[in-house]
């Protein structure tokens, strides 16, 4: 989930463990370790075991990520984020060392997500921060200099907080540029989605999940293969025998929800990863899959609601055409949304076309060529972005730019009519349905490819695997 989807629903009080949540916006291509490191473990340099500040203690190192430290006070800071918010929501507590361990590799994901965005050049500045608090401020009825006050009577640092949200709309930005502008949908893909069983029967059903998920070493070696399928099972026998799933998933699981109880939220037929696709529709409400064999380790999923919508006869539907400005290396987020800036006066103006703005300007693959065109679509087949904007535009009216989870977006709406909602949507559910499948599998591939090419070592004398490299290559 991404910070904007968690700011729509939540209070401030959820947002405040916005920290839990980097490793689960992004799973990321792998970055070499920095000059002097090696990402075979070989050649790395290794820092001072602490790290003396002039006119405070000793802050102990606990881990490395690559040539990065990871300091005592970080873990220290983030195990009490997690500890009060488990306790918040009466999820019963792992182990102390077995929480501190989940805590750090959290932390090294982190780390070595936003190193991947340092490379690429991601920047993110005080306004773009600033735009993101007042957001969170404004969907919880304050303003934004009453946030730092409102964070204080939580118990809550407004610097940490705002450090937080800095991080997350950098892993945002590296979603887009490492996974999500490089997937595309084919005409033909959707007509064989069509044709299969799933694209008639799931893609609206509604399920809550959440995982468990073994992960095998890296490099995994058949026998070691082996040994994760055992461990699997002997979780799910203890799940089964009465063992809390989520105070399980706390301590054992390596998903990126796993500090959240392995919560994977509500999500829609047209959004489970293919692993689950044929599994989860299978399940009873409250009960748990077989362990579920994956590129990454062994997959144990519980479903524990679901929700089937109404299906309504008659709908509004909107033809709509966009222009979409993904950043990418060259032109950053805050340049991208100037261009669409420059691209509105010019079509407002008359200077230039949507249909010629869109054919040289736009990063949608699939409408490009087009014009745009994005067809006939319904307001809850939109993303939340657009189905705030279409609605309030008059017809052949260019949008402000808006901004989306994939970039700055010029939206017009061309034409209305009243249609049958279940026969005119399925093309685009198809859609949405591949699209996310491929999204969720190539930021778990890029993600373990990013912990599999790093240089990690524990030094912490508390974790089970301290003073030991955790990757190897």
């Amino acid at each position: 989930m991404t910070i904007f989807t968690a700011m729509a629903k939540s209070p401030i009080k959820y947002l405040l463990a916005l920290t839990l949540s980097a490793g689960s916006t992004l799973a990321l291509a792998a970055v070499p370790p920095a000059a002097g490191s090696s990402a075979h473990g070989s050649t790395a340099a290794t820092p001072s075991a602490t790290v003396n500040l002039p006119g405070t203690p000793l802050n102990q190192v606990v881990a490395i990520a690559n040539n990065d430290p990871i300091l005592q006070s970080s873990l220290d800071a983030e195990l009490v984020q997690v500890r009060n918010r488990l306790q918040s929501q009466n999820t019963p507590l792992p182990s102390p060392d077995e929480l501190r361990h989940q805590v750090l590799e959290h932390l090294i994901t982190q780390n070595l997500e936003l190193q991947a965005a340092k490379s690429k050049g991601i920047q993110v500045t005080a306004d773009d921060v600033n735009r993101a608090l007042s957001s969170i401020a404004s969907r919880n009825n304050i303003t934004l200099a009453q946030l730092p006050q409102a964070l204080t009577a939580q118990g809550q640092s407004y610097n940490a907080f705002r450090h937080t949200i800095r991080n997350q709309l950098i892993l945002r930005q590296l979603e887009q540029q490492a996974v999500a502008i490089n997937i595309a949908i084919t005409p033909a893909e959707i007509d064989n989605y069509l044709k299969s069983q799933a694209g008639n029967r799931n893609a609206r059903m509604q399920y809550h999940l959440a995982q468990i998920l073994i992960a095998f070493p890296s490099n995994a070696t058949a026998k070691q293969a082996q040994q994760t399928l055992v461990k699997a099972r002997q979780i799910e026998a203890k799940i089964r025998s009465g063992t809390n799933f989520s105070a399980m998933a706390i301590a054992q699981s390596a998903g990126p929800q796993a500090l959240k109880g392995g919560d994977l939220g509500w999500m829609s037929g047209s959004e489970l990863p293919t692993l689950f696709a044929t599994i989860v529709p299978q399940l009873k409400v409250g009960k748990l899959s077989a362990p579920i064999a994956g590129p990454g380790g062994y997959h144990l999923v519980k479903l524990i609601a679901e929700h089937a919508p109404k299906s309504q006869s008659f709908t509004t539907e909107y033809q709509i055409r966009h222009i979409l400005l993904k950043p990418n290396p060259v032109r950053n987020l805050q340049q991208s949304r100037a261009l669409a800036e420059k691209l509105h006066q010019e079509i407002d103006s008359g200077k230039l076309t949507f249909d010629n703005a869109a054919k040289q300007y736009s990063d949608d693959p699939n409408s490009a060529g087009n014009g745009g065109d994005l067809g006939w679509l319904t307001l809850d087949s939109l993303p939340h972005s657009f189905a705030t904007v279409v609605p309030r535009l008059k017809l052949n009216t260019v949008s402000q730019p808006v901004d989306t989870r994939y970039g700055w977006d010029l939206v017009e709406v061309t034409g209305t009519r009243k249609a049958n909602k279940s026969e005119n949507k399925r093309r685009h559910e198809a859609y949405q349905v591949l699209f996310q499948r491929k999204l969720r599998d190539q930021l778990a591939q890029f993600k373990r490819s990013l912990r599999d090419q790093a240089y990690i070592r524990i030094l912490d004398p508390a974790d089970a695997g301290g003073g030991s490299d955790t990757a190897t290559q």
